[in-house]
């Protein structure tokens, strides 16, 4: 089952990361300077390797906010406390675009 990673950063872009780089950065031994003393949205897409009987093939999301301390370390993952953290459509809708884009050659509709 595959799942995808991705951080939505405070100047509107969706950056992916790879299964091994999430774990090393959950874990702690891997940093993202990039978002030093940052509080950032992250979304997870994961979904199945094949389509069921039905030809629908399921997809789940999780979704959390990220804390980085001053060396790009992360410090927490939490729920929403702001309103300004809730994800619009649009953003859920493109990461799981951007994470079936490979996996589902063919045209599909999210629903």
């Amino acid at each position: 089952m595959p799942t995808r990673h991705f951080l939505l950063t405070k100047d509107n872009t969706i950056e992916e990361f790879s299964d091994e780089q999430a774990s090393r950065v959950a874990a702690g031994t891997d940093t993202l300077p990039q978002f030093a003393d940052k509080r950032l949205r992250y979304v997870q897409v994961e979904f199945d390797d094949s389509v069921d009987n039905n030809g629908e093939l399921r997809v789940r999301t999780l979704g959390a906010i990220i804390s980085f301390d001053d060396q790009g370390r992360m410090l927490q993952a939490g729920g929403l406390d702001e309103e300004t953290d809730e994800l619009s459509h649009f953003e859920h809708d493109a990461c799981v675009q951007f994470a079936l884009k490979e996996a589902v050659p063919w045209d599909y509709a999210l629903n």
